[in-house]
């Protein structure tokens, strides 16, 4: 059976076919970068409470927090920057105990733009607020209603190197403005932009899947990070299926 692989979405009001009302919406492309890469996709609407979320990802293989806004920076302790907009609280909530909870339980778990992010702060990190400041270009932003690309490379000799070119640059989709400041407790950064912004974190635990990418690898044509992790939920499913079926002291050995 092929893997089952949760995404988060967006909470939004939507129109389509002359209704118009508050709606789970996701772009196209993550789907379709679960399933052509052998995973079954569902679907993570915000709204849940930290039990909703510990109960949804022990029945998940894989964990996909999804590309959106700013997360609200007093869950990392800051003061709000003028640039920052911060406007889905019930997503921020659900988003962080998602990524908790995977953590907690060893669920493989990717997180693109906002959900590299999010694994970062869930993990005790902190977020640059407005990558500009700090760089002194926009080429991390891209268009307003697109995508831009700039060049990362990955640290040889990582998960991420494993997945992508290890030590050599490469262009990606971009279409942010915040970034990873100080890495999260259990992370380490792996891959970086040509103007030293960090662009990919993942855990230090070996054998772990816990990855973040700060571009957009759906928006492009290289699906090799959602092969990865497919192959890591197979084996998480594997694993958990066989614990599953131990008697209750050897489950819990």
């Amino acid at each position: 059976m092929a893997p089952t692989i949760g995404i988060t979405t967006y909470h939004m009001h939507a129109n389509w076919r002359g209704w118009s009302e508050e709606g789970a919406l996701l772009p196209w492309t993550y789907v379709t970068s679960i399933r052509n890469n052998g995973g079954r996709p569902v679907l993570l609407p915000p709204g849940g409470d930290v039990s909703e979320a510990e109960a949804t990802v022990a029945v998940l293989d894989g964990i996909v927090i999804a590309g959106g806004g700013d997360i609200n920076p007093a869950i990392y302790g800051a003061p709000k920057h003028p640039k920052t907009e911060d406007n889905a609280p019930d997503r921020d909530s659900w988003e962080l105990a998602l990524a908790e909870a995977a953590v907690r339980q060893g669920v493989p778990l990717l997180g693109i733009c906002r959900g590299h992010q999010m694994l970062n702060v869930a993990c005790g990190g902190t977020l640059h607020q407005h990558v500009p400041d700090l760089v002194g270009h926009g080429h991390h932003c891209g268009p307003d209603n697109g995508f831009g690309t700039h060049k990362v490379r990955v640290t040889s000799g990582t998960i991420l190197s494993s997945i992508l070119p290890g030590g050599e640059f490469f262009e990606v989709p971009t279409h942010h403005h915040q970034a990873v400041d100080i890495v999260g407790s259990g992370l380490t950064a792996v891959a970086w932009a040509d103007d030293g912004i960090v662009e990919g974190i993942e855990s230090t635990t070996p054998g772990e899947f816990l990855v973040g990418v700060q571009w957009h690898p759906e928006q492009g044509d290289d699906p090799r990070l959602f092969s990865a992790l497919v192959a890591a939920a197979e084996m998480h499913y594997s694993e958990r299926t066989v614990a599953s079926s131990l008697p209750p002291l050897l489950a819990g050995a």
